[in-house]
C-alpha cells in the first residue's frame, strides 16, 4: 500500500472521532467538562487541545507496548477526493481520536497491531460536493458512501449555502491513531530519523522510547492529528473515565487508534509485446488439451457471440489457445506499469492459468498485470486505462495503475489460479482512441456477465465492466456492469450490488432519471458473486446469483432503459473505472464477457452451470 492512500485514510481516520477523548482524560482520572454541544448530538471535546505532540527521540522500540489512555485531536481539512471519491477537493474537518489496546514490535522488522481506533468526526462539505461524473447525488448519499468505507456508521444532512454537514463514527483495529479503509494489523516496519515507518504504506509516527514508555504521534498533513499516543511496556494501559461536555454523551474509557492503509498498484500498462524499459518472455503452455466447453461457447451456440472475453482464471472457450495475460516482472517499486520484464502466461492442458509460472517469475520481485488477453478472436486487449477528466476523485486524470499479479490466489478446476485484485487508481481499458472490434456498436443489443469477489469491493465510483467511450475525455451514454455500492442507486440493506452504470448514475432497476432504491436488488456479498446485465434496445434487467450456492438466478429488474437515455455502445471497453476514468472504486475480478445480442435467461443459467462445474474456492 502506498503513501497517497495512506494519507486520504489518515485523513478519514483522523476526524472519526470528535467527542471521544471526553472519555478518558490523559491522566486516566476523568474527563474536562465541556461547555457545550453541537446541535444536541455530541459535546464539543476540547480535552486533547492543549496536548502537545511527542518530542522525538528514537530508541529500540522491539517488544509488546500497551497503550495507556491517549488521545489525539483532529483539525484542519480532509482530502475528500482522495477519500470518497467526490468531486470537490477538500472539506473542513474536527473531532478527536482515542487509542488502546497493544502494538508489538518484532525484532525481524515486522509488527502486529492489536489497536483500536473510536470517535466521531465531523465534515463540512461544499455544495461542489454534491456532482460526480456529471450527476447530482444527495447529502443522504455521500453519507451512505461514508458509511460503507471509512466510517462503522455515517449521516448527512442539508447545509446552508446548498452544502452538506456530516457526521461519522468511526470503531476500527489496527493501523494505530489512523483511520483507514483497509487499516494494517500486521505487516512490516523500519526505524530512524526518529521515526517509525510502517512500509506497507508508507505511513510514519514521531516516536520516542524512555524507560518503560514509547511515545508516538502520527505524521498527517490531511487532516492535522495533533497529541500523543503513550504506550507502556508489560502495563494493562487501561484508562479512567471522564464526562462529556453539555449535549455530549459520556465516555467510557481509552480507545485504540488505527492507521490509515494505502492503495497498491501502479500507473502504466503494456501492450501485446514490448515495454517501457523492458524486454518480453513467454512462458505457459497454449496447447488446448482435453477441454469442456466455456461461456463464449455457449454464447455461440445461442447465436449471442462473445464479442471480448477475459479471465486470469481459465480459458473461457474449449478453443482458444492464446495466452491469458501478460505480466510486468521487477515493476516499479509503485507500480507504474514502468520497467521490468513482460512475459506472456498461458494455461496448462486443461485450460487453466498456468499459476506455477507466476509464482516462479515473480518470487522476490514486484509483479504487476500488464495486459488481459481478449479470448474472443477480436483482439480486444485491455490495458491500464488512461487518464480522464481532473475532479472525479484524486487520480481521475492520471493514467491508472496495474494490479499486483499475485495477491489473490483462489482454487478453479483443481488448480491453484490468480484473480485480478484491484485496488484503489487501478483500472484496464482498450488503448486510449481505439475502438474495439467485433462488440455491440451505437444503439443495439449487448449482453454483460461478469464473476467477482462479493467481499472485495468499494463505496465509490466506479467498479465496471463493459461498454465506454474510447476517449475518457468524451461523454456518452455508457452501457456497464457495476459492482458495488455508490452515491446513486441502492438494493436491498447491506451491498454490495450489480447495478447498471449508465453514465449519469448507477441504476439498481427502474426506468426513472434519477436512480433510486430497488428491494429487489438483493446484496451479494458472497465468494463467488454471478452478475448479468442485458441491454436490448430500449430496456435493460439485471440478474444475479451466489455462484457457489444458486440453481437459478434472481432477476432484479427487466424493464425500459432510464428516460432520456439511448445506448451508446461507443467501442471502448473498461474493467474496474468508469468511462471518464474515476477511479476510485476497486474489486476482484475472475472472468466475464460481452456479448454481440442480448442473451436468454436460458443462457444466463447456463453460463451459470458452467462456472459452478469450475468449482470455485477460496484457498
Amino acid at each position: 500500500m502506498k503513501l497517497r492512500s495512506t494519507i486520504l485514510a489518515m485523513a478519514i481516520a483522523a476526524g472519526m472521532l470528535s467527542g471521544a477523548c471526553s472519555s478518558t482524560s490523559p491522566s486516566g482520572t476523568g474527563g474536562t467538562v465541556g461547555t457545550g454541544g453541537n446541535s444536541g448530538t455530541g459535546g464539543t471535546d476540547n480535552s486533547c487541545a492543549n496536548t502537545p505532540n511527542v518530542t522525538a527521540c528514537g530508541g529500540v522500540v522491539t517488544g509488546t507496548w500497551t497503550a495507556a489512555p491517549s488521545c489525539l485531536k483532529v483539525s484542519g481539512e480532509l482530502d475528500l477526493q482522495a477519500t470518497f471519491g467526490t468531486t470537490c477537493v477538500k472539506g473542513k474537518i474536527s473531532g478527536s481520536l482515542t487509542v488502546s489496546g497493544t502494538w508489538t514490535a518484532k525484532a525481524d522488522g515486522t509488527f502486529v497491531d492489536d489497536t483500536t481506533t473510536k470517535g466521531t468526526e465531523y465534515l463540512e462539505l461544499g455544495s461542489e460536493c454534491k456532482i460526480l461524473s456529471q450527476a447530482p447525488v444527495t447529502c443522504e448519499k455521500i453519507g451512505t458512501v461514508m458509511a460503507g468505507s471509512y466510517y462503522e456508521t455515517a449521516s448527512c444532512t442539508d447545509a446552508p449555502g446548498g452544502g452538506c454537514k456530516c457526521t461519522g463514527v468511526v470503531n476500527q483495529k489496527g493501523s494505530m491513531g489512523v483511520v483507514a479503509a483497509a487499516p494494517n494489523t500486521s505487516g512490516n516496519y523500519t526505524t530512524g530519523s526518529n521515526a517509525i515507518t510502517i512500509t506497507d504504506d508508507d505511513s510514519k509516527y514521531s516516536y520516542c522510547v524512555s524507560g518503560t514508555k514509547l511515545t508516538v504521534t502520527p505524521q498527517t498533513t490531511l487532516p492535522t492529528l495533533t497529541g500523543t499516543i503513550v504506550l507502556e511496556s508489560g502495563s494493562s494501559g487501561t484508562g479512567g473515565s471522564g464526562s462529556g461536555g453539555k449535549g455530549g454523551s459520556s465516555g467510557t474509557g481509552g480507545a485504540v487508534a488505527t492507521g490509515g492503509a494505502g492503495v497498491t498498484g501502479g500507473a502504466g500498462g503494456a501492450p501485446r509485446t514490448g515495454g517501457s524499459g523492458g524486454g518480453t518472455s513467454t512462458g505457459g503452455s497454449t496447447n488446448p488439451g482435453t477441454r469442456t466447453e466455456g461461456p463464449c461457447d455457449i454464447y455461440a451456440a445461442a447465436t449471442t457471440p462473445c464479442g471480448a472475453a477475459y479471465s486470469t482464471v481459465r480459458a473461457l472457450s474449449k478453443s482458444y489457445t492464446g495466452f491469458l495475460y501478460q505480466i510486468r516482472i521487477g515493476s516499479s517499486a509503485t507500480n507504474t506499469g514502468t520497467g521490468g520484464t513482460l512475459k506472456d502466461i498461458g494455461m496448462t492442458d486443461d485450460g487453466y492459468v498456468d499459476a506455477a509460472a507466476v509464482d516462479a517469475a515473480c518470487a522476490g520481485t514486484i509483479c504487476t498485470i500488464a495486459t488481459l488477453y481478449d479470448q474472443s478472436g477480436n483482439k480486444n486487449d485491455l490495458v491500464r486505462g488512461s487518464a480522464g477528466p481532473k475532479g472525479n476523485g484524486t487520480r481521475s486524470g492520471e493514467n491508472d495503475y496495474e494490479s499486483i499479479a499475485n495477491t489473490h490466489p483462489v482454487m478453479a478446476g483443481g488448480h491453484k489460479v490468480y484473480g485480478l485484485y484491484m485496488e484503489q487508481y487501478q483500472g484496464y481499458r482498450t488503448p486510449l482512441n481505439v475502438k474495439g472490434k467485433g462488440i455491440s456498436s451505437g444503439n443495439t443489443a449487448q449482453g454483460i456477465y461478469e464473476l467477482a469477489d462479493g467481499t472485495h469491493y468499494g463505496t465509490q465510483c466506479c467498479w465496471d465492466f463493459g461498454s465506454v467511450s474510447p476517449d475518457p475525455s468524451r461523454y456518452v451514454t455508457m452501457n456497464t456492469l457495476f459492482f458495488g455500492t455508490g452515491f446513486w442507486g441502492t438494493g436491498a440493506p447491506s451491498g454490495p450490488w450489480f447495478m447498471g452504470d449508465f453514465e449519469g448514475g448507477v441504476w439498481a432497476g427502474g426506468s426513472s432519471s434519477t436512480p433510486g432504491a430497488n428491494s429487489m436488488n438483493p446484496s451479494m456479498k458472497v465468494a463467488f458473486a454471478f452478475g448479468v446485465l442485458h441491454t436490448p434496445v430500449g430496456k435493460y434487467a439485471l440478474r444475479m446469483a451466489d455462484a457457489a450456492t444458486a440453481t437459478d438466478l434472481i432477476t432484479a429488474y427487466d424493464g425500459n432503459i432510464p428516460s432520456g437515455k439511448t445506448w451508446g455502445n461507443a467501442g471502448g471497453i473498461a474493467l474496474g473505472i468508469r468511462g471518464d476514468n474515476s477511479n476510485n472504486s476497486f474489486g476482484t475480478f475472475y472472468e466475464g464477457a460481452m456479448t454481440n445480442g442480448s442473451p436468454t435467461n436460458a443462457t444466463d443459467l447456463l453460463i451459470l452451470k458452467n462456472i459452478q462445474a469450475v468449482g470455485y474456492k477460496k484457498q
